[in-house]
């Protein structure tokens, strides 16, 4: 994690680092040579190529730590007296929520920092300004722009590395622990043999008093 996140510091740097350079270099009164600007051009692709690999290597590296959380929350037995970060799946989608959270928000940074001194360069270079109000422009917009995208990112990293933090120690402690039990089938009672009793007469006392009835009724002769 903390290579991922040096990664993008550094790339995030020297892409700002270019940006102002080549902004310097592209005002109509003091023209860069053209190798500097191809110097400065190649710096920034090089800064933003190494930002972007940071960034996604820190969204691929959080991901594969996540990913076993939940069927570890559920296989695993947890007691109460472990210490767990996330204790459960409502836990792991809130730090979810604040990692990606802390992502976009570090992205956003580099973005607000670069876009808003192209915008400012343009605009001085519109107004036809003098170089020296250039330059104080320029300086301006790095002073608000970068201290604002510098501790924004800070704050978005910092995010992230507790998420990363949390569920990694998690995913440790309960791969530690033992597997829960299944639970034991409850077999079903086998019902009781019951001997009923009828007080129905049987079919053959039932024929033995037809017999006698109708001989009865029979006149003797």
């Amino acid at each position: 994690m903390r290579r991922f996140i040096l990664l993008f510091s550094l790339g995030a740097l020297t892409a700002a680092t270019a940006q102002v350079v080549l902004s310097l270099g592209i005002h109509p009164d003091h023209l860069a040579p053209l190798r500097w600007i191809l110097l400065g051009v190649t710096a920034f692709i090089i800064g933003t190529a190494m930002a972007v690999t940071g960034l996604l290597g820190l969204g691929d590296h959080y991901q594969r730590v996540v990913a076993h959380l939940p069927s570890l929350l559920t296989i695993k037995q947890v007691d109460d007296h472990l210490d767990l970060a996330l204790r459960d799946l409502e836990a792991v989608q809130q730090s979810d929520s604040r990692f990606w959270r802390g992502y976009c928000h570090a992205a956003s940074a580099l973005c607000l920092f670069l876009l808003s001194l192209l915008l400012t360069s343009v605009l001085l270079i519109e107004t036809e300004t003098s170089f020296l109000h250039y330059m104080a422009g320029l300086s301006a917009d790095v002073a608000f722009f970068g201290l604002l995208g510098l501790f924004w990112a800070a704050h978005a990293l910092r995010l992230a590395r507790q998420s990363h933090v949390s569920a990694r120690t998690t995913g440790e402690l309960l791969a530690e622990q033992p597997d829960r039990k299944p639970d034991e089938e409850k077999q079903p009672l086998k019902e009781s043999t019951r001997v009923q009793w009828s007080n129905r007469p049987s079919r053959k006392r039932l024929y033995r008093g037809h017999l006698q009835r109708t001989i009865r009724a029979v006149p003797a002769r």
